[in-house]
């Protein structure tokens, strides 16, 4: 590590700055866009109600000056986080300041026009949320970008924080090449890293979801798409590992997406996964999955939460799966597993189905009839291909009652009695004959019917039985790969026989083969989709393996957080990113220190603008002891540089939030910082900001920025400086303590006091 040498500045030697001008920017101040902040959450966050019926012009990270009086305002990505930006789109506005001053001036800021960040030459090579559209317009959940220049060239240079990357975008926000990394000092060869790197196979599934739900939305899907991964790739604390851990319940749930495990059938492991808090659970052993629930009491208060008080699983808390109706307990894929599914008050039936030489969907995981499980009542040959038999001949030939899975499974037909009752009356030789997805919807309605008013209904479980069966949810898997060339005409089918049958709004189809599931979308948005997810089976197998699984959406493999840990902190990026202007170059400035790094050491580097590459040369930057992170960072005409630091305060006027001087040097060197200007102690001797009751850091002849954060930084002429704050909305309150609005986006100019 370099070695520091610096004169670090506390308290601003000589007079304050003084405040020259103040215009205001209304926090609840909209553009056209579609609605955002859809996962803000239902209660109103000071005041603002979520989700917004348009896009909020807000959060503004970085400006550039137009030379006619405009500024480029460049939007932060939304509301803070990965999973919840995914509806807000990355913007640049067109802002006309027209500031308070001694003279004069409405201290109003007009919003001329904005320009988009979008992908439409598809430079980006992991999923983005709107992958599958033509203009595939950037949102918050793609990038984080906190730093804006405008080179030489007219071109738009953006630092971002989930890389870091470098974004190199046309004048009106095209992405002209793909996402520049940022080297590895420590490690050559290699990028720096944030957690929230699409690098990482750990933040996979999460883009990919963002990618389908995005698309499944545009089609007028109102449920949310499923990620269903094996549940050993969950991240948990189990003590032993299981598997790679790469779903993260809380982040993919918290950006919406359901998360349903399978296959489980250990009521210690079901357990686990409830306090985890997935949405479902799917098992072999249905029966186990309901002596869970009844035992599960995850808050401690000695009351089983997971059973309502009519003993039925409650489905707002948990999903309960029978796999293949109850493969465990009776021969899988058949009436009677599913009738012991249901016996069990399981909440989601799930089935596979394959497809006939006449296209009809029928139960079935394999598409050949294994030996094991099926035979030939005929006497024929067995494994035979579904899809070379008809409909008709293979429920005029084949029973599947083979017993493969254990002492427990059985396939006594006096357990089964709905399932003879049903197959005699549909004219099937068998209860185990493969019955028709068709088929099998309409065995649930009569399983209902038997309990409710049929012979069944002096059963001491009845009317439980028969208020599950009602509101009983279907999963249908797909079994194709993507050899098959009949996707569009599987998902046809199976949403056909679906939407038939009246129960489209409980029913999903899920598939590990992406396309039939956005055939699904295209032709039945209301259907459910479920995405499954595992290794050995659509997932890549190593870093350069291609797989024909994902409906062409891309997976990193090979690169986790436990074999190559981040080296950049959350939100530690490139907050800040000065020009230079011979030679032309981009000093990209960390927001925070690296891993293993001093605390307080941010690293600066160069990128050159001419030969499109980084450079060897980096300089160290060292905060004032009391800043928590570099918030902006920009150079003069002269070479002296200017960096915005602050710590984590809000609405105190005791914290520490200010512009510091500072001399890069040769490069390899520490930077020499002076506190030039306390953001908290500016002079108002013009009364700009006049007091308001309850705000902060207003009126007396004095002014302050009490934000948390405070990004843009634009050098005038005169010694003077442009300093915005963003106003993270809705969240940041550092002006109007009194009371609890949020803040608005201020623009000041400050005269800094003479050198």
């Amino acid at each position: 590590m370099l070695a520091f040498a610096c004169a670090c500045g506390g308290p601003v030697p000589g007079p304050p700055a003084t405040l020259v001008g103040r215009a205001v920017l209304p926090a609840a101040t909209f553009a056209p866009g579609p609605p955002s902040g859809a996962r803000l959450g239902p209660a109103p966050i000071h005041g603002q109600q979520a989700p917004f019926g348009s896009q909020p012009v807000q959060g503004f990270s970085a400006l550039v000056a137009n030379g006619d009086g405009t500024y480029l305002a460049l939007a932060d990505n939304g509301y803070g986080k990965i999973e919840n930006s995914a509806d807000f789109h990355l913007r640049v506005y067109t802002l006309r300041i027209d500031s308070r001053t001694a003279n004069g001036g409405s201290g109003a800021v007009e919003v001329v026009g904005y320009f988009e960040l979008r992908d439409p030459e598809r430079k980006v090579g992991f999923p983005i949320v709107q992958q599958f559209s033509d203009a595939r317009v950037l949102t918050g959940a793609d990038f984080d970008p906190e730093s804006m220049q405008r080179a030489p060239d007219g071109t738009l240079w953006f630092g971002d924080e989930f890389g870091p990357f470098l974004l190199h975008t046309s004048a009106d926000g095209a992405l002209l090449e793909p996402p520049i990394a940022s080297p590895d000092v420590a490690q050559p060869g290699l990028p720096l890293r944030s957690p929230q790197s699409p690098d990482y196979e750990e933040n996979a599934a999460l883009r990919l979801m963002n990618a389908v739900g995005w698309r499944a939305a545009q089609r007028g899907a109102t449920r949310p798409p499923v990620v269903s991964p094996h549940h050993a790739m969950v991240v948990d604390d189990a003590p032993v590992e299981l598997g790679r851990e790469l779903f993260d319940v809380n982040s993919l749930r918290a950006a919406g997406f359901p998360v349903v495990v399978w296959t489980v059938n250990e009521v210690a492991r079901i357990h686990a996964l409830m306090r985890l808090g997935v949405d479902g659970i799917l098992s072999d052993r249905p029966d186990l999955l309901y002596q869970a629930a009844r035992s599960f009491d995850g808050d401690g208060d000695g009351l089983p939460e997971l059973i309502g008080a009519d003993g039925l699983v409650r489905r707002d808390k948990i999903d309960l799966q029978g796999h293949r109706g109850a493969r465990d307990l009776r021969p899988e894929n058949t009436l009677p597993a599913m009738e012991a599914a249901l016996d069990e008050l399981v909440t989601t039936l799930e089935t596979d189905v394959v497809l006939t030489a006449d296209d009809v969907p029928v139960l079935g995981h394999d598409p050949a009839l294994d030996v094991h499980k099926c035979r030939d009542t005929l006497g024929g040959e067995v494994p035979r291909q579904v899809r070379a038999l008809t409909a008709a001949e293979l429920q005029r030939r084949f029973v599947c009652d083979g017993l493969v899975r254990g002492p427990e499974q059985t396939h006594d037909r006096a357990l089964s009695p709905v399932a003879v009752a049903f197959a005699a009356a549909e004219g099937l030789a068998d209860p185990y004959t493969p019955p028709t997805l068709a088929q099998w919807l309409r065995f649930v309605a009569a399983y209902a019917d038997h309990y409710a008013t049929g012979t069944g209904a002096s059963h001491p479980e009845a009317a439980r039985r028969a208020a599950n069966a009602r509101q009983v949810r279907f999963s249908v898997e797909t079994k194709l790969t993507p050899e098959d060339a009949f996707a569009a005409r599987f998902a046809e089918r199976v949403s056909g026989a679906i939407v038939a049958a009246g129960v489209t709004e409980r029913a999903w189809v899920q598939s590990f083969d992406f396309r039939t599931l956005l055939q699904v979308q295209d032709r039945a948005p209301a259907i459910g989709t479920v995405f499954l997810l595992a290794d050995g089976v659509n997932l890549p197998r190593g870093p350069w393996e291609r797989r024909p699984w994902l409906a062409g959406l891309a997976w990193t493999r090979g690169v986790t957080k436990q074999t190559e840990p981040p080296q950049v902190a959350s939100s530690g990026g490139f907050e800040g990113m000065a020009l230079q202007s011979s030679p032309p170059a981009l000093l990209p400035m960390l927001e925070k220190p690296v891993a293993g790094a001093p605390a307080g050491e941010v690293w600066v580097f160069e990128y050159d603008l001419s030969q499109r590459t980084y450079t060897d040369r980096r300089w160290i930057h060292r905060l004032e002891p009391r800043a928590a992170a570099a918030a902006d960072f920009q150079l003069d005409a002269g070479g002296r540089g200017f960096v915005i630091e602050r710590d984590d305060s809000e609405g105190e006027l005791g914290g520490f939030k200010a512009v510091r001087a500072l001399e890069l040097g040769a490069a390899g060197a520490t930077s020499r910082a002076v506190t030039q200007v306390d953001l908290l102690a500016i002079a108002d001797p013009h009364g700009l900001a006049p007091a308001v009751a309850g705000d902060v850091g207003v009126g007396e002849g004095r002014f302050a920025m009490p934000f948390v954060t405070i990004e843009s930084l634009v050098l005038l002429p005169q010694d003077r400086m442009l300093v915005a704050n963003d106003n993270n909305l809705p969240f940041s309150v550092g002006r109007h303590r009194g009371d609890g609005r949020p803040d608005d986006e201020e623009f000041v100019v400050l005269q800094l006091p003479p050198r």
